[in-house]
């Protein structure tokens, strides 16, 4: 089973089967989107889903 750390609130999170770089979950403590930045092993890094919008030109 692999883990990972929320970057917000430090909670823990289990992850089974199989992860994938890229793969979004939310985080059970906090609620936050989180993207799978790393798979290393069984340390999994994880960062805060940031979503660009367009800026149209402006």
């Amino acid at each position: 089973m692999k883990t990972a750390k929320c970057p917000d609130c430090d909670s823990e999170l289990n992850l089974s089967g199989e992860v994938v770089q890229g793969e979004i979950l939310s985080c059970p403590g906090c609620g936050l989107e989180l993207e799978i930045v790393e798979v290393n092993g069984d340390s999994v890094e994880l960062r805060e889903l940031v979503i660009e919008g367009e800026d149209w030109g402006e």
